[in-house]
């Protein structure tokens, strides 16, 4: 072959290749490239019991800074989630699911558990029960993030976690641990007095992890959300202490009222001075009379 016709042998080829993708892609009606594009994954909520469950949404749980009801009306999709999640546990009673509630440090907990994931967690799990799903295949776990990461324009998004076990089989054990152990030291709030202010400690804390397990576990039972004072004002108004102590009662009540426990098995009692648990002739003993006693009923 003549050398000098070689450069163009190779331009023909090349614009028979090229003319030939031309007139595919013309045909076919799209661009080559829109054929192999892969679609996009919007997928933010996964619930997944192995191979044998799994559902999604491309909504999620969301959570105002330092608050620990979720954001709604929910996306339909996230209802349609629960819906199947409740509907497969309710078929399967050996297993049961934990739902996680993540939180920061930087996060204020206005809540009566000992973490806002905890309470976070307590509400989603509330809206399966009223779904139809039995207390004791749900559970509630916390997790901490990295607060940098986690809150964008004051919301934390996708603020729990779900994941699947075995159903337990020590239920009964455990709320008669529970029931033996607040029979025996119910909580108590001390007030400073005169004053009306609920700080609940840790352990008052996880107390109430315990109270709210119980009630979802034991239907019919309740608590008695009982005030009592010292014995200061008896002479001068004789019923001063017991409306004070009333009014203490029902403060503690509409504060476990807004942290989610249902107002219709809560019940608020003034005893005043009547039941003192100290001697009231000195300090000492008259601040721990001026208390609020929750009560498993």
């Amino acid at each position: 072959m003549n050398r000098s016709i070689i450069p163009w042998v190779i331009l023909l080829a090349i614009w028979l290749i090229l003319g030939s993708w031309f007139i595919k892609s013309q045909i076919c009606g799209v661009p080559a490239a829109a054929v192999v594009a892969a679609p996009a994954d919007n997928t933010r909520l996964l619930i997944q019991d192995g191979t044998a469950f799994k559902t999604t949404a491309t909504g999620h749980f969301d959570f105002n800074e330092s608050n620990n009801t979720y954001l709604s009306p929910l996306a339909t999709d996230v209802n349609n989630s629960i819906n199947q999640t409740s509907a497969y546990l309710k078929a399967n009673p050996n297993r049961s699911v934990t739902i996680t509630g993540l939180y920061t440090e930087a996060e204020a907990n206005n809540s009566v558990f000992p973490s806002l994931g905890l309470a976070r967690a307590n509400e989603v799990k509330k809206a399966m029960v009223a779904s139809g799903v039995s207390a004791k295949q749900l559970l509630t776990a916390d997790q901490l993030l990295a607060a940098s990461t986690a809150i964008k324009e004051g919301v934390l998004m996708d603020g729990v976690n779900f994941s699947f076990s075995a159903t337990t089989e020590d239920l009964e054990e455990r709320l008669a641990a529970i029931k033996a152990r607040l029979d025996a030291n119910p909580v108590t709030i001390y007030f400073p007095t005169g004053e009306q202010i609920v700080a609940l400690n840790q352990e008052q804390r996880q107390d109430f992890v315990d109270l709210v397990f119980y009630m979802d576990n034991v239907a019919g039972s309740s608590l008695e959300v009982g005030g009592h004072t010292d014995n200061q004002g008896d002479i001068k108004a004789p019923n001063m202490n017991t409306r004070l102590s009333r009014k203490r009662a029902e403060f503690v009540r509409d504060y476990l009222t807004a942290n989610g426990l249902q107002a219709n098995r809560l019940t608020a009692q003034g005893y005043g001075s009547k039941v003192p648990i100290a001697a009231n002739t000195n300090a000492e003993g008259r601040a721990k009379n001026r208390r609020v006693e929750v009560r498993l009923k």
